[in-house]
């Protein structure tokens, strides 16, 4: 099967799930990343041959993937991997596939904490992802925060094959740790019912916590696309139409315990429910709390500093 044919055929076969534009971009997409045919390449010699030529030790088919794209499957688990602030990171069945939205939610991070040691001092600024899912918040902000100060960073999941997922990704993963020898330590912990004074213990005070929870009601579902729903972990995205803040409300009181005075907050959430978790954090007794817009101008992002002694 040659470029041009393997397109042709991924459009016409996955018309029925996506639009044309959307078909031709999985098509232009898993030639890249599966075949490693570059898109220049892609355009200029759309008669090449996909084979062994491409990826020596390939044990998959051109007529596989578009099987397996017809089917609703990802690109990003057939091929295992999705970029995420220009660095691979490993994903399969039972991980959530990193979005672009929290690219931007880590930018956010990076932004406030610029200059960090200057600001620090000597001390390890310790940072907290909960949920972490694949591990590209822990190890992105770790990567990039190591260049300024000394960095320790924790990661905690419910599910163990999200944990092994984020333990390995620094193992024969481009462009990720190129400077520092510490990694960030991931550990299982159910959020929702897990022995907060055992975590306490654990991980000690803390400068950040991030988390991108759980966030989508249930009702939502029927406008999402079955690429989603059938292959994606229910557990990392869905939550109850009728507690949709459940995860929300327990970081915060994670955060009243765990955080030191002038620590922050940051949170991925749904618009849906900005203005109910301000109300949220404000009973929770935190006075400072600001949302923050994604690229399509939607409150995506929120931000809460630890009170200080005197607030």
């Amino acid at each position: 099967m040659t470029v041009r044919e393997f397109i042709e055929d991924c459009r016409k076969r996955l018309l029925p799930l996506y639009d044309e534009k959307e078909a031709a971009s999985l098509a232009s997409r898993a030639l890249e990343d599966i075949f490693n045919i570059s898109r220049t390449k892609q355009l200029t010699y759309p008669n090449y041959p996909i084979g062994p030529n491409c990826v020596p030790d390939l044990s998959i088919t051109p007529e596989q993937v578009i099987d397996r794209l017809c089917s609703g499957e990802p690109v990003q688990y057939i091929a295992g991997f999705e970029y995420f602030c220009g660095s691979k990171f490993r994903v399969g069945p039972g991980v959530l596939i990193p979005r672009p939205e929290t690219e931007e939610l880590v930018n956010l991070i990076l932004s406030d904490l610029d200059g960090l040691k200057e600001r620090h001092g000597i001390n390890p600024y310790k940072i907290f992802d909960v949920c972490t899912g694949s591990g590209c918040i822990a190890w992105t902000l770790q990567d990039r925060l190591s260049k300024q100060t000394e960095v320790e960073t924790y990661g905690c999941d419910i599910s163990e094959e999200a944990v092994r997922y984020a333990r390995h990704q620094g193992i024969g993963t481009n462009n990720l740790m190129p400077h520092t020898s510490r990694f960030p330590m991931f550990l299982k912990y159910d959020v929702l019912n897990g022995d907060l004074n055992m975590l306490k213990s654990f991980i000690g005070k803390l400068d950040v916590i991030v988390s991108n929870p759980p966030y989508i009601a249930e009702k939502e579902k029927e406008q999402m696309h079955r690429n989603v729903l059938d292959f994606e972990p229910a557990e990392a995205l869905f939550v109850p139409d009728d507690n949709p803040l459940v995860f929300y409300e327990r970081i915060a009181g994670m955060a009243k315990e765990l955080l030191r005075p002038g620590g922050l907050l940051y949170f991925e959430i749904n618009p849906l429910f900005a203005e109910g978790l301000k109300t949220l954090l404000e009973e929770e007794g935190f006075k400072s709390i600001h949302f923050s817009k994604d690229l399509a101008g939607r409150q995506r992002f929120l931000t809460v500093k630890q009170n200080l002694p005197n607030q």
